[in-house]
């Protein structure tokens, strides 16, 4: 009986908590993608637990002080967490150079395998983690003992249709190559290197994703001031319309301020889309602002779509000419569903045993 209280309460707060903290998915412009969404009603059917546990249905179910605890904990370290972010506007997030995450959101994270006697391993990266088509795929495999080795690229979902194989150069345990785009890479792509180490073959495995272009962000269009909001505008060219999420990194010259975010449903063609900087992540003079890191993406709008995700013609914008003295220094003030969410939280951490 305890087990599956225990189990009902940990779904249920699962369930709320993941609405509370899981990205807005609506189509309204300049609303952040980590801005969360309003406590709503929640059922949960009680299960029979007579056919169960074959015992006596009953009318109540008491919980244990031990599971209360652990709910309470949980509620007040996220109640705790999440009144923290919300110093910060949900759009405006603050950056620090800790943040490898957001820093580098295209990283890859090379793989590696011991060799067959386990005396040293085998290394496999990339020189990203996704492409855009016609982008070239930078490939190095390191390691002691390698004579030769090769590499076949199939789609994930079909690793038995090879799109792509070829023989690498190895010199002095290395080997670099760049395999070249094809209209084949499509989607999430397997890449496996066949090494032969002191006449052992050694497979390595990587994976990476490999998209069409959905739209391009071409530059600056504009900027303004808007109340305690530093608008930045910016020009896609779109070539498959749908809701599209864009991503920045704003810097004052080399330092990390802030991580921008915004959302809106775009048609075809030449399309403007808006990040917004807070004033609570801006400094009071700065004459080096800058935006890089760019992320485009195409959100999926129906289940089974995937994401796609467009390019960046450009790497840096400089926003030297931004005017921020006439920014209104207010703290940002939570919406209404954010209050909301704060409040639910802090009332589970506050529940009291039966």
């Amino acid at each position: 009986m305890k087990k599956i209280v225990a189990v009902v309460t940990s779904a249920l707060l699962a369930l709320v908590i993941w609405r509370i903290l899981a990205p807005n998915n609506s189509t309204q412009p300049m609303q952040s993608v980590s801005e969360p969404k309003a406590v709503i009603d929640v059922q949960i059917q009680q299960p029979d637990v007579a056919s169960i546990n074959k015992e006596p249905a009953t009318s109540a179910v008491e919980m244990s002080p031990f599971q209360l605890t652990s709910t309470q904990k949980a509620a007040k370290v996220i109640a705790s967490n999440y009144r923290e972010t919300l110093r910060y506007a949900p759009y405006s997030q603050p950056l620090s150079i800790h943040d490898i995450d957001r820093l580098e959101p295209n990283r890859f994270v090379p793989v590696t395998v011991p060799n067959s006697d386990l005396s040293g391993t085998i290394a496999l990266a990339l020189n990203k983690y996704r492409f855009t088509y016609p982008e070239p795929i930078e490939l190095q495999l390191t390691g002691e003992g390698i004579s030769r080795a090769k590499v076949i690229v199939s789609l994930v979902d079909e690793k038995n249709k090879i799109l792509f194989e070829k023989g690498l150069s190895v010199s002095q345990g290395q080997a670099n190559t760049k395999l070249p785009a094809k209209e084949a890479f499509n989607g999430d792509i397997q890449l496996k290197v066949i090494a032969d180490v002191g006449g052992d073959p050694i497979t390595i495995v990587a994976q990476a994703k490999y998209v069409q272009p959905s739209a391009k962000l071409v530059g600056l269009k504009y900027m303004d001031v808007q109340d305690s909001d530093l608008i930045i505008a910016l020009e896609l060219e779109v070539e498959d319309a749908g809701i599209y999420r864009v991503r920045a990194n704003l810097f004052d010259g080399g330092k990390p301020l802030a991580h921008l975010v915004t959302k809106s449903k775009l048609a075809n063609g030449k399309q403007e889309i808006a990040l917004k900087a807070h004033q609570s992540v801006l400094p009071d003079l700065s004459n080096d602002l800058k935006l890089m890191t760019f992320i485009v993406e195409r959100m999926s709008s129906v289940p089974g779509e995937r994401t796609r995700y467009g390019e960046s013609l450009i790497t840096e914008i400089s926003l030297h000419a931004a005017d921020l003295s006439d920014l209104k220094r207010e703290p940002y003030k939570p919406s209404d569903k954010e209050r909301a969410s704060l409040q639910f939280l802090e009332g589970m951490a506050q529940q009291t045993p039966l």
